[in-house]
């Protein structure tokens, strides 16, 4: 029986081909232009702190290779934060803060935007006894509420691209 995981390994890639299974993006997606697409979007400039981190999360995230010269589309991302301490001890004092981030996002090509939407993000972390503990924890649950949000609007970005691109090609047949 030792010999099912290697066969396991060997036939997986094979079956994720023979379903239908593409990448999003990337070289070997399903439409190679998604990519060339990202690329040629601009971020718009965000509020403060989080914002910075937001921004310069899609930027490599999208344009890889640098701000584009002549944009086609520019992307405008806004979000909400709402803060509940939970896991209350008995003197009733937070032992964990728990973010609830409701993020929106606009894809705009010129003045029109072409897609949008708006997702929720949940991020926590503890609260310590040392006071630049907490800070520390602030500052990375920050750090991964801008790379999940990047990510999530990358995917988002790519799913809209990729479906205009097949309803692009079913209109010209």
């Amino acid at each position: 029986m030792w010999w099912r995981k290697p066969l396991f390994a060997l036939f997986l890639p094979l079956a994720l081909g023979a379903c239908g299974f593409h990448p999003l993006y990337g070289k070997q997606g399903v439409d190679p232009n998604v990519a060339e697409e990202l690329a040629s979007i601009q971020v718009d400039p965000m509020r403060d702190r989080q914002g910075q981190l937001i921004h310069n999360a899609l930027i490599k995230a999208l344009t890889p290779d640098g701000t584009p010269a002549k944009p086609r589309y520019h992307l405008m991302v806004a979000w909400t934060i709402t803060e509940a301490q939970q896991a209350l001890q008995t003197d009733d004092t937070a032992t964990r803060d728990v973010l609830y981030y409701r993020v929106l996002y606009r894809l705009y090509e010129g003045p029109t935007a072409v897609t949008a939407g708006t997702f929720p993000q949940t991020f926590s972390y503890n609260f310590l006894s040392e006071h630049y503990a907490n800070i520390a924890a602030q500052s990375d649950v920050q750090i991964r509420a801008a790379e999940s949000i990047t990510q999530e609007v990358r995917n988002r970005l790519a799913i809209y691209f990729t479906t205009a691109a097949r309803q692009k090609a079913a209109l010209a047949k």
